[in-house]
């Protein structure tokens, strides 16, 4: 069951990664059209799982929320998960996923407004980077609806489903997102 509620959209939440998490985190890691579009290769076991939960923990440099839809009675329901690496960085990077059952609703687009808002006013950061496969329409329109900028293409960057693809990087910077 997700953590406290550390920030609140209009309908979604982002909430702790606790250790129980650990079976959802794994869900989305070996779902087929999850863990290819992270870049994963290989299934994720349970204790795998575990140690990967652990890190958000234990790395003062990375923060991992678990993004969250109202649930029926047993509080939220954990859709998906964002990320914000490498803290010491000038320009940290953001990853996000939400299940694809849950895909069209928007969930996504505010989970990650809300981990850019917070990643400017908490932290001394010039600019956010984001990367995305180039086929994934979903992740890349989730950044251009928020005002990041196509910064560049890596050609056959990684290989997924039999074949090379692109990757694309996109970036914002903080007056860019304080003038949106």
């Amino acid at each position: 069951m997700p953590g406290t509620v550390f920030r609140r959209g209009d309908r979604v939440t982002l909430c702790t990664v606790e250790h129980e998490d650990a079976e959802f985190v794994q869900r989305g890691h070996n779902h087929p059209d999850v863990g290819v579009s992270l870049g994963l290769s290989q299934p994720e076991n349970e204790s795998e799982a575990e140690s990967h939960v652990a890190q958000y923990e234990d790395d003062p440099l990375n923060v991992s929320l678990l993004v969250c839809v109202d649930g029926e009675g047993d509080g939220p329901t954990p859709v998906g998960k964002v990320s914000l690496m490498d803290l010491h960085h000038t320009r940290p990077e953001i990853s996000y996923w939400v299940l694809p059952e849950y895909h069209g609703n928007g969930y996504g687009t505010e989970a990650v407004e809300l981990l850019v808002d917070y990643a400017f006013s908490a932290h001394e950061i010039r600019g956010l980077q984001a990367q995305a496969f180039a086929p994934n329409e979903g992740s890349v329109g989730v950044l251009e609806n928020l005002g990041f900028t196509h910064e560049g293409t890596l050609r056959d960057a990684r290989f997924r489903d039999g074949e090379y693809v692109d990757v694309v990087w996109y970036g914002l910077l903080r007056e860019e997102w304080e003038d949106n």
